[in-house]
């Protein structure tokens, strides 16, 4: 498998002694989304700079798509579509202007440019907002915007950081067949939205006060925290199902009908499913195992206390 990102010991500190960066090793494999976590001001924004050229590292090696990004910083140069974290925007140009001037660079002229100027917009669901001004867009609008620059220049990489930030639930959906629809070759995923993370990335790398704390597929790194598996269910009769916990010795709770189970494992809390929908069926069911966004928390807090 080709390897895109090829980051190795990588270390960033700042002349008032500040690390921003410490000792991180990182790769992005062709074809896979990985997403990178981790509370504010752990160094996520530092790394992607990095990455991108724009800030010298202090030690450790960035390789892009094969290119030495440390010794040759503009060798990436039309190779990453990146989309800042700011929602940069342009006042004075429509959105159909400034999509149109992005993709002049990439010798579209024409009748070919108009029709690639909409397939954008249409692909990002900004056609409707075409002709307003920058000035008059919301700020999820402007992270649209710079998506859709973005994703004119055709790259075979997309660096995105926190890409959904302020963009309504609805349009996130939308954000994401626009990323798959795109043609990249891999993503690498700046993010603070736990869900997106778990339900998009094929990896990720949680990241506190500059180093990488925990590494591999979210299911793995929700496993590394040793968390309970939970399972919210509503039964069709309460009474039978109380008794049956408690016989077991379960560790449960209720709240009118519905029961929340905490079980140590998945296997204990399919069986109990099992007898559940065997003794008294069910009207509901959802299960935790684990939590993704209870790992980081705990996660967290082991950092914390030490």
């Amino acid at each position: 498998m080709t390897t895109l990102i090829e980051v190795a010991d990588l270390t960033k500190v700042y002349p008032n002694g500040v690390k921003a960066n410490d000792g991180l090793t990182l790769n992005v494999c062709e074809g896979e989304i990985v997403g990178l976590i981790g509370p504010n001001g752990a160094g996520k924004t530092t790394l992607i700079r990095q990455l991108l050229g724009l800030l010298r590292p202090t030690e450790g090696q960035i390789k892009i798509l094969g290119r030495d990004v440390v010794k040759h910083p503009h060798a990436i140069k039309g190779l990453v579509g990146y989309v800042p974290q700011a929602p940069l925007y342009y006042p004075s140009l429509t959105v159909e202007e400034v999509v149109s001037f992005v993709l002049k660079f990439k010798n579209y002229k024409g009748a070919a440019l108009r029709q690639k100027v909409w397939e954008i917009l249409e692909l990002v669901g900004l056609q409707q907002y075409a002709q307003l001004s920058g000035y008059q867009l919301s700020r999820g609008l402007m992270k649209l915007v710079l998506l859709a620059m973005a994703l004119c220049q055709e790259p075979p990489l997309l660096i995105l950081d926190e890409p959904t930030a302020m963009v309504d639930v609805e349009r996130k959906a939308r954000v994401w067949e626009a990323i798959r629809a795109s043609g990249a070759r891999g993503v690498l995923l700046a993010s603070h939205d736990i869900k997106e993370v778990q339900d998009y990335c094929n990896r990720i790398y949680f990241m506190v006060g500059g180093k990488f704390i925990a590494e591999g597929p979210p299911h793995e790194v929700a496993a590394l925290a040793h968390l309970p598996v939970v399972i919210t269910l509503v039964p069709q009769d309460p009474d039978s199902v109380k008794d049956l916990l408690a016989s077991a010795g379960a560790t449960f709770h209720m709240v009118g009908d519905t029961v929340e189970v905490v079980c140590d494992n998945l296997a204990e809390g399919l069986k109990y499913i099992e007898d559940i929908q065997s003794t008294s069926g069910l009207r509901y069911l959802h299960v935790e195992a684990p939590s993704l966004e209870r790992a980081v928390v705990k996660l967290l807090e082991k950092r914390n206390e030490r």
